[in-house]
C-alpha cells in the first residue's frame, strides 16, 4: 500500500484522526480533525494537542494521566469535554493507541476521535422520559389506592356530620376539608400520570381568564400587582376547562411565590402562528400562547432543567410538594402542546403554547343535580375494598335501594345468577381477576338493558377503551361523597 492511498483511506474516515510524538506535538491531522476541531491541517501540524484540543482544569490533569499509561504501551479509551477552535464545546469518545517502532519503542500516539455529544443528550432525554414514566406509574397506583381511603374517610364523615352533636361539627368539618384537599392533591397525581378522568371540550382561554382573574387576585398577596392583557377575538382550545384552571392557578401561585416581598405579576394571551416561534419541535399552524411573568428571585441556572420533575421544588421544606409544575407540565402536553421557561435573577416567564380551535366554544353544562331515586330498586355492587364496600352498601341500603354485595367479579357472577332482576350494576373498574368492564360485558350478554355505573380512583385508557363499546354507562370518579353517589346512582337508574 503506498503512502498516498493511505492518506485518502484516512482522509475518507468519518472520524477525527491524530496522531503526536510522545510529547504531544501534533504530527498528523486529517480531514475530519478539520471539520470536528476547526483546526485546518497548516495550522495544527507541529502544534501541541493540548493547544488546539482545549481541555478543562480537570480534563487536562485526566489528559496527562492518559498520556503516561500510553508512553508505557497502554491503551485508553473513554469521554473527553473538548472545546473547538471558535469556542464551542462538545463530548469526544476518544480512543488511545500507542505506535510502535520495529523495535517495540513507544514512538508516538495515534488517537480517534467521535463527537457524541447529541448521542449523550439523547440518551439522557430516554432515560428522563423513563424515569418519568416510571413515576408516573407510581403516581398513578398510590393515587388509585388512596383514593379509595378518602371515599371512606369522606362518606363516613359526611354521614357523621348530620347526625352529630353541633359541638363536634367544626371538628369534624375540618376533617372533611382535610379530606377534599387530600383529594385535590391526588387529582395532581393524576393529572401527573395522565390517568386523571377529564372531559376536553372547546374552551375560550380569554373567558376562561376573564372568569378565574378575581379569584387570583384573592390568592395572591396584596403587594402583588397584577395585569391581564388578552388580545381582541375568541382564542379557544380543546382542553377540560378544569385542567386549564389548574394551569393557570399553579403558575400564578408559583409566581406569588417567588415574589415574597411583592413585585408584578402579568398574564397575557394571544394568537401566535408556528412561523413566528420559530421552535422546530413546534408543528404548523396557529396556537394560543399563555405567557406568565414575574419580577421574582428568578430560577437557579442548575435547577432550570429540573423545574417540571415530579416532587423536584427550590422552595423551602414544608412550602411546596414539587408538583405544581409538574401537573402544569402534564396537561399542557397531554393537550398536545408545549411549555418552557426563561428565568433569570430579574424574574421569570413561562411560554404555554396550546392548539387553537375555530370551533364554536362548548356551552357550559351544568345541571342541576339529579333527584336521588327511592324504592325497591336492585343494585349488584362490586368493589373489592372490603371497608369502602361497606360504606356504598349502608348508604345505598339507607336511600331504599336492594343491594346485593360482592367482593369481586366472579362473586358478582354468582349473585347476579340468582337474581332475576337487576336495575343497575355499581362496579370498580379496575380489580384482580374478573374486572369491572369484563363483568359488564358478561352481564349484558343476558341482560341487554342493565344499566352500568363504573367507579374508578383513575380511569385507565385501555379500559376505557375497552368499554367504549358499553352502552348505557358511567363513570363515577372516586373519591366522592355519599350525595355524589346517591345522584349517580339516581342518574345511571334514569338513563
Amino acid at each position: 500500500m503506498n503512502v498516498s492511498l493511505e492518506a485518502k483511506l484516512l482522509n475518507a474516515v468519518q472520524q477525527s484522526v491524530i496522531v503526536t510524538d510522545l510529547a504531544g506535538t501534533i504530527t498528523y491531522w486529517n480531514a475530519h480533525a478539520e471539520v470536528l476541531f476547526g483546526w485546518k491541517k497548516e495550522e495544527a501540524l507541529g502544534r501541541p494537542i493540548v493547544e488546539l484540543a482545549t481541555f478543562d482544569a480537570t480534563s487536562f490533569e485526566d489528559a496527562m494521566r492518559i498520556m503516561d499509561r500510553l508512553k508505557h504501551g497502554l491503551s485508553w479509551s473513554g469521554e473527553f469535554p473538548v472545546k473547538r477552535k471558535d469556542g464551542s464545546r462538545f463530548l469526544a469518545f476518544v480512543v488511545n493507541s500507542p505506535l510502535f517502532d520495529e523495535h517495540g519503542a513507544t514512538v508516538g500516539i495515534i488517537g480517534v476521535s467521535t463527537d457524541v455529544s447529541e448521542q449523550r443528550a439523547l440518551e439522557a432525554r430516554v432515560g428522563q422520559a423513563s424515569k418519568m414514566e416510571a413515576i408516573g406509574r407510581l403516581a398513578g397506583g398510590v393515587a388509585h389506592d388512596f383514593n379509595n381511603m378518602l371515599t371512606v374517610i369522606l362518606g363516613n364523615t359526611s354521614t357523621v356530620l348530620e347526625e352529630t352533636d353541633p359541638n363536634w361539627k367544626t371538628y369534624l368539618q375540618e376533617v372533611q376539608d382535610a379530606g377534599l384537599r387530600a383529594a385535590s392533591l391526588t387529582r395532581q397525581l393524576l393529572t401527573f400520570s395522565r390517568k386523571q378522568f377529564i372531559k376536553p371540550s372547546v374552551l375560550d382561554v380569554g373567558d376562561a381568564l376573564r372568569t378565574m382573574f378575581p379569584m387570583l387576585r384573592r390568592l395572591i398577596s396584596e403587594d402583588v400587582e397584577m395585569s391581564l392583557d388578552l388580545a381582541q377575538g375568541p382564542l379557544r382550545t380543546v382542553l377540560d376547562a378544569g385542567q386549564f384552571d389548574q394551569v393557570l392557578l399553579n403558575l400564578c401561585v408559583n409566581a406569588r411565590d417567588a415574589m415574597p416581598r411583592g413585585g408584578k405579576l402579568a398574564v397575557k394571551v394571544d394568537p401566535v402562528s408556528s412561523t413566528a416561534i420559530g421552535a422546530p419541535d413546534v408543528r404548523e399552524g396557529t396556537w394560543v400562547r399563555l405567557v406568565v411573568t414575574d419580577t421574582g428571585t428568578g430560577i437557579p441556572p442548575e435547577a432550570l432543567p429540573r423545574v417540571f420533575e415530579p416532587f423536584f421544588t427550590t422552595k423551602d421544606h414544608g412550602k411546596g410538594t414539587g408538583l405544581g409544575l409538574a401537573t402544569v407540565h402534564g396537561i399542557v402536553t397531554q393537550a398536545g402542546g408545549s411549555i418552557d421557561v426563561t428565568s433569570s435573577t430579574s424574574g421569570t416567564t413561562f411560554h404555554v403554547l396550546l392548539p387553537r380551535t375555530l370551533e364554536a366554544a362548548s356551552e357550559d353544562a351544568t345541571k342541576p343535580r339529579t333527584t336521588v331515586a327511592r324504592g325497591a330498586r336492585t343494585i349488584l355492587l362490586c368493589e373489592d375494598e372490603e371497608v369502602l364496600r361497606v360504606l356504598i352498601c349502608r348508604v345505598l341500603v339507607a336511600a331504599g335501594y336492594r343491594v346485593l354485595s360482592a367482593e369481586s367479579g366472579e362473586r358478582a357472577l354468582e349473585l347476579a345468577a340468582a337474581q332475576p332482576e337487576l336495575d343497575l350494576l355499581l362496579t370498580d373498574i379496575v380489580m384482580t381477576g374478573l374486572n369491572g368492564v369484563d363483568l359488564a360485558e358478561r352481564l349484558r350478554t343476558t341482560r341487554a338493558r342493565l344499566s352500568v355505573l363504573f367507579m374508578s380512583g383513575y380511569s385507565e385508557e385501555d379500559v376505557l377503551r375497552r368499554g367504549a363499546g358499553l352502552e348505557n354507562t358511567r363513570l363515577l370518579q372516586k373519591p366522592f361523597l355519599p350525595e355524589d353517589l346517591l345522584a349517580a346512582v339516581a342518574a345511571a337508574l334514569a338513563s
